[in-house]
């Protein structure tokens, strides 16, 4: 089942930037938005990964091949980055 948007492309870059600017807090943004503290977490994560373009819908989840997969438990096995830094 695919992921449901209900805060818009432009309230995430919004919010985004917001906390970037140290303009509110990631619980003032999560009650504001009525999305949990994750949720901003993984916007933040994906805006400075990828930039706006990584906060734009997709219709479908992705899918990462099993050598990825094992890759990245690997590297969290070993302590090369927590859970958020491998995403």
């Amino acid at each position: 089942m695919g992921s449901k948007f209900t805060v818009s492309y432009e309230e995430r870059i919004d919010a985004v930037e917001k906390y970037l600017r140290n303009e509110y807090s990631m619980n003032d943004l999560s009650k504001q938005l009525k999305v949990a503290n994750t949720s901003i977490r993984r916007w933040l994560a994906r805006y400075q990964s990828l930039g706006p373009e990584g906060l734009q819908e997709t219709s479908k989840n992705l899918s990462y091949s099993w050598e990825l997969k094992e890759t990245v438990v690997m590297d969290y096995l070993s302590g090369s980055g927590s859970h958020m830094d491998l995403c």
